[in-house]
């Protein structure tokens, strides 16, 4: 995850791009209760749908955006060039990539028919949108959720004093899943309250395919209180 020392110099500094701008690890550490955080600073590219991406950069590809989950794409590439970047995530992880129009890639998970639109100018080799499809659906995790979620076992020693950042729930049920470690591709650790309540590994593309009793995607709960596993665990079992 692209957290860098607040003082550091970043690949972005001498050429930064368009809708650059750093996640201040001080203020979220604060927010999220997760002082890992502290003293860190986070780029990620703001674009014109209101979507914040994840933004690292590789010395020998150049710079790549997180889109969702493991999918990564080059940023300066021409939409077919994405399009062939973009196969082996869909192989893996069970998604639809297609060709849209001239310069538009479409990213789908088939079982929930959600997904991303990643727009391109192909003359200037440069993604320059990235929003969902449809376009009112929820991102499970958005680039500040995904930026404050610790790395998978990092956190295991704390047991139930492990602090849930974000919670996952069924508007039209009675599931809730809470991560506290996220291996910044498709698996979660955390808390999960459904038929029991109990510790586990969950994905993060399974995740984006449930349906509630009234067949409603799952939602990142926007008013949740960051809380330890341990406070979580005798709320759902009481």
């Amino acid at each position: 995850m692209p957290w860098y020392e607040k003082e550091h110099t970043t690949a972005f500094d001498s050429a930064p791009p368009n809708g650059l701008y750093f996640l201040i690890g001080d203020l979220l550490a604060k927010r999220y209760n997760q002082d890992w955080i502290q003293g860190k600073k986070y780029p990620v590219i703001s674009y014109p749908s209101g979507l914040q991406k994840e933004l690292w950069n590789s010395s020998d590809d150049g710079d790549i955006i997180t889109v969702f989950g493991a999918l990564e794409l080059l940023r300066q590439k021409t939409r077919d060039e994405g399009f062939t970047g973009a196969i082996e995530f869909a192989s893996e992880y069970g998604y639809t990539v297609a060709r849209r129009g001239e310069n538009e890639l479409l990213i789908l998970n088939q079982y929930s028919s959600q997904g991303y639109v990643v727009t391109y100018d192909n003359r200037a080799q440069l993604i320059t949108n990235v929003k969902r499809f449809p376009q009112e659906a929820m991102e499970i995790l958005d680039a500040e959720s995904r930026a404050v979620l610790p790395e998978l076992y990092s956190k295991e020693q704390l047991g139930l004093d492990a602090v849930a950042p974000v919670k996952i729930f069924t508007p039209d049920g009675n599931w809730a899943w809470y991560p506290t470690e996220y291996d910044g591709e498709d698996t979660f650790f955390g808390l999960v309250s459904g038929f029991e309540v109990e510790l586990g590994y969950f994905s993060l593309t399974e995740l984006e395919g449930v349906r509630g009793n009234l067949g409603l995607p799952v939602e990142r709960d926007l008013y949740f209180t960051p809380t330890t596993l341990r406070e979580l665990q005798k709320q759902h079992e009481s």
